[in-house]
């Protein structure tokens, strides 16, 4: 009797037992993720599609369909392999985003103008800076959608990320004003970046660009699979 009254014991006292862990669990919580909107390399093709609609940037796009300026927004002879490379350099030479400002018709349009005997890079920054402050001031950009000078002039693509979120945000509010124009546009520059062209990088940026790109695309493949 003894020896049965502390079996009973002990076996009330026994720790319940542990349920087996199911990675189904884990596999939904991955599903249910949101996936990513649209991936930067699609971003930058979709945006040069409606900046080409702007009045004054085709200067900027010249590279694309005019061979005798192949590389003129990177002063190279080498083309462009991709809209992100494109975007980024034409964005550092500052004018090019006061055209983009100025398409929103403010009354103190932004100067697009440079003076070739002053030093460029201070007067590219100093372009970049008014359209920043003009976004601001104008509360066309909300502060935390707003790129630095410093995140534009980064060879860093997260920072690039945000300078692109920055000018699709003034853009979209150009067309939903009614001002972009899309009907004017015979060619689309996103027909001249076909996944085929993104080639050996060249330099530094361009390795970046295309590793950041390729991570970018596994990424996407592999949260269509676990869909």
């Amino acid at each position: 009797m003894a020896l049965s009254r502390r079996l009973g014991q002990n076996s009330a006292n026994a720790a319940p037992p542990m349920e087996a862990s199911t990675p189904t669990q884990n596999t939904e919580s991955i599903l249910n993720r949101n996936t990513p909107a649209t991936s930067i390399y699609q971003t930058s093709v979709n945006l040069l599609d409606k900046l080409a609609c702007i009045e004054g940037f085709e200067v900027y796009l010249a590279s694309l369909f005019d061979e005798s300026t192949v590389g003129k927004a990177n002063g190279s002879s080498t083309p462009y392999l991709n809209p992100i490379q494109l975007l980024w350099d034409t964005f550092r030479q500052g004018t090019s985003l006061c055209v983009i400002y100025n398409a929103l018709r403010p009354a103190e349009p932004l100067s697009t103008t440079l003076d070739e005997s002053q030093n460029i890079l201070r007067q590219r920054k100093d372009r970049v800076y008014r359209f920043v402050k003009a976004c601001k001031d104008n509360q066309i950009v909300r502060d935390e959608d707003l790129f630095t000078i410093s995140e534009l002039f980064k060879d860093d693509t997260n920072s690039f990320v945000k300078v692109l979120k920055t000018i699709e945000i003034v853009v979209d509010t150009v067309q939903s004003r009614g001002l972009l124009d899309t009907s004017s546009l015979v060619e689309k520059p996103s027909a001249r970046f076909a996944e085929a062209q993104l080639g050996p990088p060249q330099d530094n940026r361009d390795r970046v660009v295309k590793e950041f790109v390729e991570t970018e695309r596994r990424y996407v493949q592999d949260l269509e699979l676990l869909q």
